[in-house]
C-alpha cells in the first residue's frame, strides 16, 4: 500500500514539473489573451496530467521496478567488476546497434550519447575495482520522465552482463 502512495506522490510531483510548459503552451495558444485565464489553468492541469499519464504506462510494464526508477530518467547500475563485463560492455560501445556518439573513452570511462527521439540520453560507464557503474540519464531536462526509455536500456546492460550484483535504482 506505501508503494502506491509513492508512486502517487512521483505522479504530483512530475505534473508540478510538465504543468508550466502546458500552461505556456495554452497561453500561446491564445496569444496572450488572459479574459479566461481560469480556461488556461485548466489547460494547464489537463495538458500535465495527460503527459505525466502517458508516461505512466509505459513505466507500468515493468512489475520490478522500485520507485526511486518510477518516472525518472536517470537510473544507475552497479555490477560486480570482471574482466568479461568490461570487455563486453566496451564491445557493445564500439559495435553499436544503436546510433551513438562516443564522448569520452579511457581506460576506465565510457562515456556516450544516445540520440533519442526529443531529447538524447548520455550514458556512463565508470570501471572501479571492485564494480562497474552504469548510469543513464537525459542530457536536458532530466528531471522530466522520458516513456520508460533510459530505464529499458539500463536493463538490457542488466541482463547482458554476466554477473549482476545489483538492479537499478535512480538517484546518483
Amino acid at each position: 500500500m506505501l508503494c502506491y502512495a509513492k508512486q502517487i506522490h512521483q505522479v504530483f510531483i512530475k505534473n508540478a514539473y510538465v504543468f508550466p510548459f502546458c500552461l505556456a503552451f495554452g497561453i500561446l495558444s491564445t496569444q496572450f489573451n488572459f479574459d479566461d485565464w481560469i480556461f488556461l489553468v485548466v489547460v494547464g492541469f489537463v495538458g500535465a496530467f495527460g503527459v505525466t499519464f502517458w508516461h505512466l504506462f509505459d513505466y507500468e510494464k515493468f512489475n520490478e521496478i522500485s520507485y526511486e526508477d518510477f518516472l525518472e530518467s536517470k537510473h544507475t547500475l552497479e555490477l560486480e567488476y570482471s574482466k568479461e563485463n568490461w570487455d563486453q560492455f566496451y564491445e557493445m560501445i564500439k559495435n553499436p546497434l544503436l546510433d551513438l556518439e562516443i564522448i569520452e573513452s579511457t581506460e576506465n570511462t565510457l562515456k556516450v550519447q544516445f540520440e533519442r527521439k526529443f531529447s538524447d540520453s548520455i550514458l556512463t560507464i565508470n570501471k572501479t575495482p571492485d564494480a562497474i557503474i552504469i548510469s543513464i540519464e537525459k542530457k536536458f531536462f532530466s528531471f522530466l520522465s522520458d516513456r520508460a526509455e533510459n530505464y529499458r536500456t539500463i536493463q538490457k546492460f542488466a541482463k547482458s552482463s554476466k554477473k549482476l550484483n545489483s538492479i537499478a535504482t535512480s538517484g546518483t
